[in-house]
């Protein structure tokens, strides 16, 4: 209903009465002892009590589902572990050898995406994950794997792409691609973007972007460039799009990450693999 301020779509969509949808809110105002919405005869607003509670409905009812997974996986004797994975990331070598010291337990894959990858390790829908710093969430626990350099992707025909290496400086003037606000945390876009750069200075913006596919369009198409780790760049060879070094960006890193509040034996399992295999992406 706060979503869809309309009393008759937000019952249609739960299929219920409209009638019965109203005692419900009336319900809920009572037991929380104020307004949630304003009804006029044009409209229905939420209230600030309304808005509040919205807002802390989503990160509720995470919460919820987070508890009801791991009661799940409890009840499952420690048979399964779904483990996050980032693009780039060479998992392999690590879920080999923890498979082998542990042929019982059954193992998901999940990716994970720069734009929620926090959450995905809090609310429940992966144990474990391989992601890049900097983390999106707080109340995780990490182990820290390797440094990755940067690299910068340009169009094929820019005057610099034929260069073996290169400096922030060389690349000043270009518009960086945006992460979306809506999706990206602040902290991974100001990373990401080297921003601000050591001197100061800001990058120009280039245009908004939600995935690896629209940069290197973005780039294909000269509208800005992207800095992005050698592991990424390897699987998105493209036409018209070369990757070039760049010696005096800051080095990214890559850590095991999972919710700090949970204690598992697998995870711990899985870190030891990772210990004996070796640092991944090497």
């Amino acid at each position: 209903m706060a979503e869809r301020l309309h009393f008759g779509q937000a019952a249609e969509a739960l299929h219920i009465t409209q009638p019965a949808l109203s005692r419900q809110i009336r319900q809920l105002e009572h037991d929380v002892g104020v307004d949630l919405f304003v009804r006029t005869s044009r409209e229905v607003t939420l209230t600030p009590a309304g808005e509040q509670l919205l807002h802390d409905a989503g990160r509720l009812l995470a919460a919820s589902h987070a508890a009801r997974d791991r009661a799940r996986r409890a009840g499952e004797d420690g048979r399964h572990l779904t483990v996050g994975f980032m693009l780039g990331i060479d998992t392999a070598p690590a879920l080999r050898c923890f498979a082998e010291r542990h042929p019982d337990v059954i193992i998901h894959l999940k990716r994970l995406r720069w734009k929620d990858y926090g959450r995905a390790l809090l609310d429940g829908r992966v144990d474990v994950g391989f992601v890049r710093l900097p983390l999106a969430s707080d109340g995780l626990s990490t182990m820290f794997l390797y440094n990755e350099p940067f690299t910068v992707a340009l169009p094929a025909d820019h005057p610099l792409a034929g260069k073996t290496s290169l400096s922030i400086d060389d690349i000043a003037d270009e518009p960086v691609l945006h992460y979306a606000d809506a999706e990206a945390d602040p902290a991974w876009n100001a990373f990401w973007r080297i921003d601000p750069r050591p001197d100061g200075t800001r990058p120009r913006s280039g245009p908004v972007v939600h995935d690896i596919e629209e940069i290197v369009e973005y780039v294909r198409a000269g509208r800005g460039v992207a800095f992005l780790p050698p592991a990424i760049t390897s699987l998105f060879p493209r036409p018209r799009v070369t990757y070039v070094p760049v010696a005096d960006a800051p080095l990214g890193g890559v850590v095991l990450a999972w919710d700090s509040t949970r204690h598992s034996p697998l995870i711990a399992a899985l870190a030891e693999a990772i210990l004996e295999t070796g640092p991944l992406g090497r």
